[in-house]
């Protein structure tokens, strides 16, 4: 379920800046944590590529998508 307030700000796209993992808000389960993600560690594109490019930038280990809202992106 996408958020408008900040710092989700309506996009769909979350990146753990913390642990590389990238959310698809629009399939956000309860096994995503989202509201465990300190504010600080979040950024928030309009696309998945875009969250990569940023996690790979930021040396962030592991990036990939979530097992539970992005399992086609999800490396294990």
């Amino acid at each position: 379920m996408r958020r408008h307030e900040p710092p989700f700000n309506g996009k769909r796209f979350l990146l753990n800046q913390n642990t590389g993992e990238i959310h698809d808000l629009d399939n956000e389960t309860d096994s995503c944590h989202i509201d465990k993600i300190e504010k600080e560690h979040i950024h928030m594109d309009d696309s998945y590529m875009n969250c990569l490019i940023r996690a790979k930038a930021n040396n962030c280990p592991n990036p990939n998508g979530c097992f539970y809202c992005l399992p086609t992106k999800d490396k294990g």
